[in-house]
């Protein structure tokens, strides 16, 4: 990998507003947020300090200079952020000093700035730099940084986020957001938007914040098991920068390559600023098709760009626009097929899958006597083509007495009048499902908060989100030498499925003690949803029956999500809290034709997460370290079952699950050179109730463990720098990453079930960095 930059600065300036006797750490906070840049410090340097006064419209570096005079410490500028130390002599390599140093950070997990080592929940925050330095650029990537974060595979080319073993099927579990935006996959046929997500690749970030536990007060119905939270580099409005990196790659003997381009640039100085970046992302392939005898079929093509509009009306009015495009294509499944060698895809049809996706941002921060109010308008499309194998559905079906029935239209099938619906069967096969799906959807949300240091810290803000998606699935017979469609045969069933779903909510937190070592925190969440459904078969599909696609359902769903939470500060950079959280879903309808009256609805599911969490540093911040602990009660679970006929899948309530579990995380500091960090999940999810249907299959009991989630999960890292005799700073790093066993079903080993995880990944990379120029070699999946 190279890169090169060139940039020109000029100060820019804002308007402050800080009291003076602040605790410091509170006043950097204030600092960060009044200014609009990060800044970083080890809590154990600004302990028992206390902040001067600041106000006016100053550049950020004078209000600095002002707000630490007489504490005996400095600030210098460490990788786009504010890094405060002591004003004492410095190392040579200033990467090095930082190393043993940095520990603090301002996150906005609570929709306001904290401090990450004093934010009272378990989370864990990435720069963009920290994702750099690993060489995590795509989702599957940083997951290895994020243990307890599951990234479950529903088909080629998408993926299914939990946390927390809260694994289900319907509205997504785990929310994903791009800056303050929520964004979600298509209802489809199985009514499972989350199911799939948006995936942009994480180039130019700011910072990816993975918040574990319910977060619906703030972040609505989706983030029942927790929030994963993309915030993008917005533009400066004083400094030009430009950068480019390239990156060359190889899998099992083929090449791939990547190429990210940075260009921002003011507009009008400290007025108006323009951000662009550019990418390109070629992954080789590393799957054989065995049955198709096709080598190397799972190439994979990202492109994309994203152009961001900063605009500064006055010192406290601010606007940025955000605009991404980003189209992609797996050629094939990454999936190796059950009981066959790994990366052996055993497929009788190729499953390519298509994506472009446009995303577009417009937000406001306006702060006036001692408020701030934001406000986005956002919307997105998404539109897809997903395939499936459809052959072992038509398999199943070939000497079915009932599909003869629908096909010859008679009352009963003689063996021979068999023979001729298996003849037809058999033209149909191999099959593939193909699934064109276009999804649009318009967010609107509005916060108000406390912009001042106080003893109350609040938000109350309003959400909207209008999301309509329509697929049109299409089962088509395919060439079994090339496993490509054959458009000539027509379709062996066609059926369009329209939803539309509204969802308005109004929420708010409040923080009593905010200024205080003991704080409490209330917040609620009040939402209304309306889904409405529209299904029509275009052709109507005899063997696996889809005579009756053809319906108009709407269901209504509205309630409360609540959040308890008490904090209490033992000392500098150390603190616990204990919460009790809850987390909901609406519930909505089964659009698979012929299911019987039970099943043609699901209803909402809940939980409540009871947590108690601590975080500390020790031997003056070089031993940082958080735990937490949880117990989930799950009600109602909603999760996919198989009709019996396995054509389908629905969603059912599943009635009871438990979970409990543990995060630990730790990051130490050897020496100014040589740091690391450990990352550890455990996870204990069982059903509590038997869930025994005779309208579907793949369903659990009392005791089974919940599917797709592992029992255990961890990474480690260790890095090294050190200056060369040239000048250039060389950087090693190694990772390594575990997921525990689980298996795709509830009964382990049964019919249809996979195995999952149960390896280890190992990382190495090494980066030498000069002024304006890197180059750097890694290897991956050793």
């Amino acid at each position: 990998m190279a890169t090169a930059s060139a940039s020109a600065a000029a100060p820019a300036r804002a308007q402050f507003a800080i009291p003076a006797g602040l605790p410091l750490d509170r006043a950097l906070t204030a600092f960060s947020v009044q200014s609009d840049r990060d800044i970083l410090f080890a809590p154990g340097v600004v302990a028992g300090l206390r902040g001067r006064a600041v106000h006016g419209r100053l550049a950020p570096g004078a209000a600095l200079d002002e707000l630490l005079e007489g504490s005996g410490l400095a600030w210098r500028e460490f990788e786009g952020r504010f890094l405060i130390e002591r004003a004492t002599p410095k190392l040579s390599t200033p990467g090095v000093e930082a190393a043993s140093e940095v520990e603090g950070v301002v996150v906005t997990a609570l929709r306001r700035p904290t401090l990450e080592r004093l934010t009272p929940m378990s989370m864990r925050a990435l720069s963009g730099e920290e994702l750099t330095r690993a060489g995590a650029a795509t989702f599957q990537q940083a997951g290895a940084l994020l243990p307890g974060l599951t990234r479950a595979n529903t088909g080629t080319g998408r993926h299914r986020f939990s946390l927390r073993g809260v694994y289900g099927s319907g509205e997504a579990t785990t929310a994903l957001y791009y800056d303050d935006v929520p964004v979600t996959g298509p209802s489809g046929t199985t009514s499972d938007p989350g199911g799939s997500a948006p995936e942009l690749l994480l180039v130019d970030v700011d910072r990816l914040e993975l918040l574990r536990g319910p977060q619906g007060t703030l972040y609505g119905a989706s983030a029942m098991g927790g929030a994963l939270k993309v915030v993008f580099h917005r533009p400066n409005l004083s400094q030009t920068q430009l950068s480019f990196s390239g990156e060359v790659m190889a899998n099992a003997g083929d090449w791939g390559e990547a190429q990210t381009l940075v260009l921002n640039r003011p507009l009008v100085d400290d007025k108006v600023g323009l951000r662009l970046t550019a990418y390109r992302r070629s992954e080789p392939a590393y799957v054989d098709n065995r049955r198709l005898g096709l080598e190397r079929v799972n190439a994979s093509l990202v492109e994309g760009a994203r152009i961001g509009l900063g605009l500064r009306f006055t010192p406290d009015v601010e606007v940025n626009l955000v605009l991404a495009h980003q189209e992609s294509r797996e050629d094939d499944t990454s999936g190796g097929a059950q009981a066959a060698p790994p990366d052996v895809s055993l497929n009788y049809v190729r499953t390519p899958f298509d994506s472009r996706l446009t995303f577009i941002d417009g937000a406001l921060a306006w702060r006036f006597s001692g408020l701030q109010l934001s406000a986005n308008l956002a919307g997105y499309s998404w539109k897809s083509v997903r395939r499936s194998d459809y052959t072992g559905t038509l398999l199943s079906e070939r000497r079915s007495p009932d599909g003869c029935r629908r096909y010859l239209q008679v009352a009963g099938c003689s063996p021979a009048e068999l023979d001729l619906y298996s003849a037809y069967v058999d033209s149909r096969a191999p099959g593939l499902l193909s699934q064109p799906i276009d999804l649009r959807a318009y967010v609107q949300e509005v916060r108000l908060g406390s912009d001042a240091p106080g003893f109350v810290a609040w938000t109350l803000g309003a959400f909207h989100e209008l999301r309509t998606d329509t697929i049109d699935s299409q089962v088509l017979a395919a060439d079994p030498a090339t496993g490509q469609p054959e458009e000539g045969k027509g379709f062996t069933g066609r059926r369009i499925v329209d939803s539309r779903l509204t969802q308005r909510a109004l929420y708010g937190e409040a923080t009593l003690g905010a200024d205080r070592d003991t704080s409490l925190t209330l917040g609620v969440r009040r939402f209304e949803y309306d889904k409405r459904t529209l299904g029509e078969a275009l052709v109507v599909n005899v063997i696996s029956n889809t005579a009756d696609a053809n319906f108009r359902t709407t269901a209504g769903e509205e309630g409360w999500s609540v959040k308890v939470l008490a904090s209490h500060r033992f000392g500098p950079g150390m603190m616990g809290y204990a919460q009790a959280s809850q987390g909901f879903r609406p519930g909505g309808n089964n659009t698979v034709p012929n299911l019987p009256p039970n099943l043609a609805s699901y209803g909402a599911d809940s939980l409540w997460n009871y947590e108690l969490g601590f975080k500390g540093g020790w031997f003056d911040n070089r031993l940082l370290a958080s735990a937490a602990v949880y117990r989930i009660d799950w009600s109602d679970m909603q999760y996919t079952a198989n009709s019996t006929n396995g054509a389908f899948s629905f969603i059912t309530n599943l009635g009871r699950a438990r979970v409990y579990g543990m995060e630990a995380e730790t990051t130490f500091i050897l020496s100014p050179q040589l740091r690391g960090g450990a990352n550890l999940s455990l996870t204990d999810a069982v059903l509590t109730k038997d869930q025994a249907s005779n309208d579907g299959i793949g369903l659990g009991a009392a005791g089974d463990r919940m599917p797709v989630v592992p029992r255990v999960a961890g990474d480690g890292w260790v890095e090294y720098r050190r200056e060369t005799p040239w000048g250039a700073e060389l950087m090693l790093r190694a990772d390594a990453s575990y997921v525990g066993t689980s298996h795709s079903t509830f009964k382990g080993g049964s019919a249809g079930d996979q195995k999952l995880g149960g390896m280890w990944l190992f990382n190495a990379r090494a980066i030498l960095k000069a002024r304006n120029w890197s180059l750097g070699v890694f290897g991956e999946n050793l």
